[in-house]
């Protein structure tokens, strides 16, 4: 989940929203950005791979130790089964699937010191590495597929997180392509601007998500924050983005 305090309660945006998010910045980018035609659509589908399975309610696993709802960089663990889930599920729906997962958690997780998870990362890399060689994949354009995945994932993010409430500073996403940065800004009209713009097919796009509010702060278990959300009734945020240059340079 994705929690965001407000006046009464909280804002919670689901990690399936998120991705939906995602899903739908990069089905706006040039496909050129894209460089295996072939796999387009399994490429596209792998942006939500990665956040199936949350949440689950369980006793409190969903909330702070005060009660609040967690947000999901509050969490200490990884969620290795969660983890495993994905890349299972993965194996039964693409086999490149399956590449763009390992290298979303390979990023995620390659500095972390628990033991089984390098294990797990070790055992999807080698995967991985009998899946190109079978697909007779390019491992230079599978890195630029999942570079392109993971700009829109960043972007998302970055959307939903609320970045830019307590602090004015662009915030900075590295680019699909080289080295450079694609810095997000919010305009006082409450718009967003990205500098330099990336290949999207307009020069103003406008994305949605789904959210939920609670009615109350703290809970004493995952049931009563699960109660309190009512699924059939979301709210939509909107985010309308701006075009303000089009060739991403490297910050100097």
């Amino acid at each position: 989940m994705i929690v965001t305090p407000i006046d009464k309660g909280w804002q919670i945006i689901f990690h399936k929203s998120h991705a939906l998010l995602a899903m739908d910045i990069g089905l706006n980018l040039d496909p050129k950005l894209w460089p295996i035609k072939k796999y387009w659509a399994a490429g596209l589908s792998s942006i939500g791979e990665h956040d199936n399975n949350q949440p689950k309610w369980y006793q409190r696993e969903n909330l702070t130790a005060s009660g609040a709802p967690l947000d999901y960089r509050q969490r200490e663990k990884v969620d290795l089964n969660q983890a495993k889930s994905v890349a299972k599920s993965a194996k039964y729906k693409s086999s490149f699937i399956v590449l763009m997962v390992s290298s979303h958690f390979q990023k995620l997780y390659k500095d972390d010191k628990e033991l089984e998870v390098q294990k797990f990362l070790e055992k999807m890399s080698a995967d991985c590495g009998v899946i190109i060689t079978n697909l007779q994949l390019d491992k230079d354009q599978v890195a630029q597929c999942y570079e392109f995945l993971r700009f829109c994932d960043d972007l998302s993010l970055a959307l939903c997180q609320n970045d830019f409430e307590n602090h004015k500073d662009p915030v900075e996403i590295d680019a699909i392509e080289g080295e450079g940065k694609i810095l997000l800004s919010q305009l006082p009209s409450g718009q967003f601007q990205l500098h330099p713009w990336v290949l999207f097919n307009e020069n103003e796009l406008t994305f949605t998500v789904e959210y939920f509010t609670t009615s109350t702060d703290f809970y004493k278990e995952d049931e009563e924050l699960k109660k309190d959300l009512d699924l059939l009734y979301p709210k939509e945020k909107r985010f309308t983005l701006k075009k303000k240059g089009q060739i991403a340079l490297p910050l100097t």
